[in-house]
């Protein structure tokens, strides 16, 4: 092999084991729909399951309403997207019974209280509760069957 063959299949070498430079740095990176989703059942269980625990052994046990029946309530009264999480996100934010779509529940454990995450944090969490399946305890659909649900 002369210089000039050496050069070549060095310089070669080097591309394939150094591709290109990308703007990458340049940019912040948008997270996928996956990840936002995995910030948010992280932040759910950070800031939501200590009273909306799935892992209730009963009915009796609860604290809190289940965020099952929460989203079932919100689906309910808000069909569309945009409609159920500005519903969701102003009741979390500040927390009324005149805002809640649950009575039953805040006569029976009083009102959530107002919690101490970010406006964009409760957005990740609205956003899961509203796209992906959640947790139920074991006795929730029972329960919900004798609610007539």
């Amino acid at each position: 092999m002369n210089i000039a063959s050496s050069m070549i299949f060095l310089l070669l070498q080097l591309l394939v084991a150094k591709p290109f430079p990308s703007n990458e740095g340049s940019q912040e990176m948008i997270p996928t729909q996956a990840e936002l989703l995995d910030d948010g059942l992280t932040l759910l269980k950070k800031h939501c399951y200590a009273c909306h625990n799935p892992n209730t052994n009963s009915h009796d046990d609860i604290i809190a309403p289940p965020l099952a029946g929460i989203k079932k309530h919100y689906s309910d009264a808000y069909p569309e997207k945009a409609d159920f999480s500005k519903a969701m996100m102003e009741f979390v934010k500040n927390p009324t019974a005149e805002k809640s779509l649950m009575k039953g529940p805040v006569k029976r454990f009083g009102l959530m209280p107002k919690p101490v995450v970010s406006e964009e944090e409760i957005k990740q969490i609205v956003t899961y509760i509203r796209d992906s399946e959640l947790e139920k305890p074991k006795w929730f659909d029972a329960h919900e069957k004798g609610h007539g649900g």
